[in-house]
């Protein structure tokens, strides 16, 4: 058995709950038992069949599943299927209890007042709630337990997406965060953020904002969805399913829900008008077509091409009271085949970040204008909330990096197309009425700064002042952490080195490492030949 510890608090977790064995819960439940965690899945009790049938049905669901989430599918054996009928005394010996059921704060409060009387007095319980108030979750806690409460907010798939969101109340014990740190960086393989406690936290507040200025700009200029994720993907150093396609994978009806929590919970955001589903997203909803889980949404496969939404479809978002596409007619597609123009093309491969922001600012081509102010929008939205929402910009990038997959997050990309000239630019638009909000950039931004990363840590707005990563023990161990912009660390001393190993040495010790650098660390000729070396 595996289990975690923190250097800093004594944790160990050698044993965990799930509770709710729906989509997230079960994927988690799946990955902790890849992590050799005892781990015991909960879910109601079956009105038919078995008493655990629900949580059974999901672990049976498992291997169905892809990306698949368990390491080995005999590993699906290994999880404990449990009711909050008749098994709630499994509780009593587990060391975190992670719940994971449906985004509703009444519904997480009763299941919360069940368990409480079965859970030993040094049980972690965590909610992964995507948005809702930890320290209103916690204040529904008996005042024994809500030092030991916090939010743990997995993205989805937890085995595959690298970013975990640690959220405090103001109530929470430091060595409960510090040891459930060490515990997901070491045996879940995680990369872990602090997050302040306001809605959706760091990860889906800038990174659903971003959609939303992507959704806004897509109808302003006139663009086709594919021709906006041919835009938004690699081409930017992001994942392949860009923007329209992330919708899908992430459920239109998901992404509704997490657009509406902004709208009901940010009523003083400088961007509220924006936090509606656009008519098209709403109308594709109202039809059944909910992405990838339904077979279609934006896209849909036909035979062996895919399809994407025809543009026809489409209405402005913002227009009030517009009925959306009609809802008695069939949505209409065609093949999916755009690409950005030539010119927009040859302005994405420049590789000066600098020139390359220019020239999308001067171009009058749509996609290149398209671009530019949806960068410009994700920037001024990121500044303005920054002392809210995180203690610095690295974990704003970090957030953004791990949990979708961005090669460099909204701040490492301003600050290496050139700070104060973005900076400058982002305000003659904001004076021209050309930005989606009127919100003045903060002092901070004009005050002469080259960026928000730098050699003494990156900037945390909240205390004005530059901050060096966590000292947390955990981060200790790490050779070559995950470089912010600019960060280089050392790499050692190169003893030999061909196509497929290099052998090098760190510090005075003289001890030998060997490392594979081929892809995903595969073993080929070259490497063989290193190792025989």
């Amino acid at each position: 058995m595996i289990a975690a510890s923190s250097p800093t608090s004594g944790l160990r977790i050698r044993k965990a709950a799930v509770l709710g064995a729906g989509v997230m819960g079960a994927q988690i439940a799946a990955h902790l038992t890849n992590a050799g965690v005892e781990t015991v899945l909960f879910d109601l009790p079956a009105k038919e069949g078995p008493k655990s049938g629900i949580v059974l049905k999901a672990i049976a669901n498992l291997a169905k599943l892809s990306p698949a989430p368990l390491a080995d599918k005999a590993l699906a054996a290994s999880i404990i299927a449990a009711n909050y009928d008749d098994d709630l005394d499994h509780l009593k010996n587990v060391d975190l209890v992670i719940e994971a059921i449906a985004e509703r704060m009444d519904w997480k409060l009763d299941l919360y007042k069940k368990v409480a009387g079965h859970l030993s007095k040094t049980a972690i319980i965590a909610s992964n709630t995507s948005g809702l108030s930890i320290n209103g979750l916690a204040g529904a806690l008996p005042q024994e337990m809500r030092h030991r409460f916090c939010g743990v907010h997995f993205f989805n798939p937890p085995r595959y997406m690298h970013l975990v969101e640690l959220i405090p109340s103001g109530l929470t014990d430091k060595n409960v965060i510090d040891g459930l740190e060490a515990f997901l960086v070491t045996t879940v393989g995680k990369g872990v953020v602090i997050a302040k406690d306001t809605p959706n936290f760091i990860g889906n507040r800038i990174g659903v904002f971003s959609m939303l200025a992507a959704m806004h700009h897509t109808d302003q200029f006139k663009l086709g969805f594919d021709t906006v994720d041919a835009l938004t993907g690699p081409a930017l150093g992001r994942p392949k399913s860009a923007t329209y396609r992330t919708a899908d994978v992430v459920g239109l009806d998901t992404m509704a829900h997490v657009i509406k929590t902004m709208a009901d919970t940010l009523p003083d955001d400088p961007w509220h008008k924006y936090f509606k589903s656009p008519v098209w997203l709403q109308g594709l909803i109202d039809k059944g077509a909910l992405g990838q889980k339904t077979g279609g949404g934006f896209y849909k496969k036909v035979g062996k091409d895919i399809q994407v939404l025809d543009t026809n479809m489409r209405v402005p978002p913002q227009q009030p009271g517009h009925p959306g596409p009609d809802s008695s007619k069939e949505l209409e597609f065609r093949p999916s085949e755009q690409k950005p123009s030539d010119e927009v093309a040859a302005i994405l491969a420049i590789k000066d970040p600098a020139e390359k922001f220019g020239k999308l600012r001067a171009s009058i081509d749509p996609q290149a204008q398209f671009l530019w102010a949806s960068f410009r929008d994700l920037f001024h939205y990121s500044a303005y909330h920054l002392a809210d929402i995180a203690d610095t910009a690295r974990d704003v990038d970090f957030a953004i990096r791990w949990g979708y997959g961005w090669k460099l997050g909204p701040f490492e990309t301003w600050q290496a197309a050139g700070w104060q000239q973005i900076a400058e630019w982002i305000n003659e638009d904001i004076a021209a009425g050309k930005a989606m909000s009127d919100a003045p950039l903060p002092g901070w931004v004009t005050d002469g700064r080259k960026g928000v990363h730098g050699k003494d840590g990156a900037y945390s707005a909240s205390a004005n002042a530059n901050k060096p990563r966590s000292q947390h023990p955990v981060y200790q161990r790490q050779l070559f952490p995950d470089p912010i912009l600019g960060e280089k660390f050392d790499t050692g001393t190169t003893v030999w080195e061909n196509e497929g190993v290099r052998l090098w040495t760190l510090g005075d010790d003289g001890i030998g490492i060997l490392s594979f650098k081929t892809k995903m660390n595969t073993v080929n000729d070259q490497v063989l030949d290193g190792v025989r070396h």
